[in-house]
């Protein structure tokens, strides 16, 4: 079978792997793999024979059974029938992942034609390679997650847990305990590594809990994420797995480095290495038939031989450059992938962008040099040279090759130009974003003229147009991502005054008091009515009640100060305030300056029965929140505090008592 990559396989072999001698008591090892954060060794003999491997999987099995295996040579316990593959297999995607699959390993050691060790290849160095392209296919994290999650409290023992791993075959256990709803909520994980590390302190492993050593919880990802980004986040946190959770944040499964590698479907694969072994077959035959004819015209075909070399060659490059340039949406990263792939295969000195302004100052976007040469990018001088360039000598879409710009009778003005950049020889593309020129690509020879060969220059126009798409792709990107921004912010808040709406503030306060419960701190919350607001509207209309609302909203939001505390519309002229971390002094002192915020507005209301200008009536209530009772209660007290002040006369504050707050 033809081997044909699915990407570079032979970059995921880590070339120096972790190896030990056989004899080197079991203690020691486990202490090298700590210190250097391996989940395996190779026992390697002195002649550089390869004869065991050792891994976490290993030693929670060990653990699991209850061998006391720390003075133990490391050749006793470790597994000495170990799978390899050959260096030259390498290639064949298919084979590698099916070996990690028929031999049920995480770990394959890479040996060379006379089995000597060069290497090694695990799950985590063939996801590292993995590339948006061979994950976005629309394949969602619910598709290949492992749906059964095995659970545990915090009160079970090492060796118990140790035993559930060994005993399911799995690698990590949650660690949960009951929310409020009655869900399993999680609160850490135990994985083989912590297995590992309790062996190298010495703990005794019957009397040690899970709440004594686990993790921090799993990195949470909903089940209708895409594998590009749960691969985005494993790589972003050098983590090796997700809990999956369903829109209520409910566990659903778990996601490892092992499902990411398992999406790759061998029948899939292995059909389309069929389908292009058939091409280059049926190519073959053609390229033979050719061949036959050309035979009495030899010069003739190693020309066409030679031709046809060259375009594909071509097509390579440019197939490979562009590919890297479409794996990012972010413009910067595609300027500075752009300049480096073109100075690698072209072979300049020097590879920059130059990108042209609306104001006519324009600025170096991105720029790539050998290390002979000085940046001029961040040098003023030299960049001033390159505003003085006309765009409209470029706007003719055409690739502009000078192979000696020191020659006699050069005379164009922008020559003359990049002869002042201490350029020697120079060949410049204008790069166009939706027909309209965007900057310009330049290479450049600064030690000797260079004579452009027209591959050169059809390779710098297609790689040009190429990053010209790329572009318009990060802009609309942009755009996308400001466009949602602000659909979120339109979602959140109220239409008329800019507050957050009442949905907002519900999200918020579940947060809030949930937040309030795990650290015990008081959560205060204030409902605020405006007095005879429906007299203010029957006497000056609803437009007036709508600039009075919207002053009003203005004022309350100018008092508070903190990040966390959120001013709310409730509805109609009523409006709520979440005050975290807030007691009845610090309340109280809030509410009475939204008061006189609002009445410092002096809005005239002559149908109020409470002062000739629009107040505030205020029902704060504040306190720590416990599980058994629910933000609703919150509200509830706020609200009677609200009636009490409305009852006392309106234009004032009330707290909520203590005696309120035990009745609510």
């Amino acid at each position: 079978m033809t081997k044909i990559p699915m990407f570079e396989l032979e970059e995921a072999i880590d070339r120096q792997p972790l190896t030990v001698a056989p004899t080197l008591p079991v203690a020691q090892v486990l202490a090298v793999m700590e210190r250097q954060h391996s989940s395996y060794v190779l026992l390697m003999e002195s002649n550089q024979t390869l004869v065991g491997i050792f891994t976490e999987r290993d030693l929670v099995r060990l653990t699991a059974i209850g061998i006391a295996i720390t003075s133990t040579p490391i050749e006793e316990v470790a597994t000495s029938t170990v799978t390899t593959i050959q260096e030259s297999d390498i290639y064949d995607v298919i084979r590698t992942l099916n070996l990690f699959r028929q031999y049920n390993v995480r770990h394959l050691p890479v040996v060379n034609a006379t089995h000597q060790l060069i290497g090694i290849m695990t799950y985590e160095g063939i996801r590292r390679l993995l590339k948006p392209i061979d994950l976005l296919r629309l394949r969602r994290v619910s598709e290949v997650m492992v749906k059964s999650i095995i659970c545990a409290d915090r009160y079970q023992s090492a060796l118990s847990l140790a035993k559930l791993m060994s005993d399911r075959l799995i690698s990590c256990v949650v660690i949960t305990e009951k929310d409020p709803s009655g869900f399993p909520k999680p609160i850490g994980l135990v994985t083989e590594r912590d297995i590992l590390h309790l062996q190298v302190q010495g703990a005794d492993l019957s009397q040690t809990i899970a709440a004594d050593f686990m993790g921090s919880p799993p990195v949470f990802i909903q089940a209708s994420d895409t594998l590009w980004q749960a691969n985005q986040y494993m790589r972003a946190r050098k983590i090796r797995r997700l809990l999956v959770v369903d829109e209520r944040n409910i566990m659903v499964g778990l996601l490892t480095q092992t499902s990411l590698i398992h999406m790759i479907d061998p029948v899939e694969a292995t059909l389309t290495i069929e389908t292009l072994q058939q091409m280059v077959g049926e190519r073959t035959v053609a390229l033979d038939a050719a061949n036959e004819k050309l035979e009495r015209k030899a010069l003739e075909r190693k020309r066409a031989k030679a031709a046809l070399q060259q375009q594909i060659y071509r097509e390579r490059l440019v197939n490979r450059t562009a590919q890297r340039i479409r794996e990012s949406l972010q413009l910067d990263e595609i300027l500075v992938t752009t300049v480096s792939e073109v100075r690698q295969f072209l072979k300049a000195e020097r590879v920059l962008i130059y990108r042209f302004q609306p104001n006519q100052q324009g600025a170096i976007a991105a720029e790539s040099t050998d290390s002979n040469q000085t940046l001029i990018q961040g040098n003023a001088e030299l960049e001033a040279i390159l505003q003085e360039i006309d765009p409209t000598f470029y706007s003719c879409d055409r690739i502009h090759s000078i192979p000696d710009l020191q020659a006699q009778g050069l005379e164009l003005t922008n020559a003359t130009l990049l002869k002042r950049l201490q350029l020697r020889a120079s060949l410049v593309a204008p790069i166009f974003a939706q027909e309209i020129l965007w900057g310009l690509l330049i290479v450049g020879q600064n030690s000797q003229p260079r004579r452009w060969e027209k591959l050169e220059i059809d390779l710098l126009k297609q790689l040009a147009t190429q990053v010209g798409i790329a572009i318009q792709q990060a802009r609309l990107y942009a755009q996308l991502a400001a466009a949602n921004q602000q659909l979120l912010r339109l979602a959140q808040s109220d239409g008329l005054t800019g507050l957050a709406n009442r949905r907002h503030f519900d999200q918020c306060l579940d947060i809030e008091w949930q937040r309030a419960i795990r650290e015990q701190h008081p959560l205060g919350l204030i409902l605020i009515d405006i007095d005879c607001f429906k007299q203010f509207n029957d006497t000056y209309g609803h437009q007036a009640g709508d600039d009075c609302l919207k002053a009003v909203a203005t004022a309350l939001t100018q008092v508070i100060a903190r990040p966390a505390d959120l001013v709310a519309r409730y509805g109609g002229e009523e409006f709520v305030v979440i005050l975290p971390n807030t007691n009845e002094q610090g309340i109280l002192q809030i509410a009475e300056s939204m008061r006189s915020a609002v009445q410092q507005l002096k809005i005239p209301h002559r149908s109020s029965s409470v002062c000739p200008s629009v107040s505030l009536s205020l029902g704060a209530v504040t306190w720590v929140p416990t599980p058994h009772k629910s933000p609703e209660a919150l509200i509830a007290a706020a609200d009677q505090a609200l009636y009490q002040a409305k009852e006392l006369g309106r234009n004032r504050v009330c707290l909520a008592g203590v005696r309120l707050l035990e009745t609510t």
